[in-house]
């Protein structure tokens, strides 16, 4: 994953309400970040730990990781069959009662 830069993102304090600081971060794994982040009210002062993940994907990477797995969004564009597509009924071909006689 990228470098975040978790300060252009606004972090809401969960008790609170109040805009947060992120103060630090550290990758732990190709899909995962972890960040420090605190209350900026002075009256919580709440201090916690989040993460950020990759968890589906939207539109497929034109330049993928093979160690990297994020699974395909069911919404995707890229998880839609196309239209022209037909269905797959199960069946072997020729179908028996289709099979040319003789």
């Amino acid at each position: 994953m990228s470098q975040v830069h978790f300060n252009q993102w606004r972090v809401l304090c969960p008790h609170c309400g109040s805009e947060s600081t992120v103060r630090s971060s550290k990758q732990l794994s190709e899909t995962v970040r972890e960040a420090k982040v605190q209350c900026n009210n002075p009256d919580c002062a709440h201090t916690w730990i989040a993460q950020l993940a990759a968890l589906r994907t939207i539109a497929p990477s034109m330049m993928p990781n093979p160690k990297v797995f994020i699974p395909l969004s069911p919404r995707s564009p890229a998880a839609q069959p196309p239209a022209d597509a037909q269905l797959e009924l199960g069946m072997s071909f020729p179908h028996p009662r289709m099979a040319p006689s003789g």
